[in-house]
């Protein structure tokens, strides 16, 4: 009965996360460096996608070629 509970508590309650973060992020070089300042690649994946803009985020160790799948990813132009 428990596991019929937390089964429907899990459905009801469940975060849907946008696609496109884990994407964005699987393009990145995943050195959690915060060159971008951001704490993470995951969390500047996710200022990416919610910000849907790259005048002002950029990951200087990935440079002008991870931004440009990045912004392929989120069907955006690269600047």
């Amino acid at each position: 009965v428990a596991a019929v509970v937390i089964y429907f508590v899990s459905k009801k309650f469940a975060v849907q996360e946008d696609e496109r973060i884990g994407k964005v992020e699987q393009v990145l070089p995943s050195t959690n460096c915060g060159g971008c300042g951001q704490p993470s690649c995951h969390a500047f994946a996710k200022a990416v996608v919610e910000a849907n803009d790259l005048s002002v985020l950029h990951c200087p160790v990935g440079g002008n070629a991870v931004m440009k799948q990045v912004a392929e990813i989120l069907g955006i132009q690269a600047v």
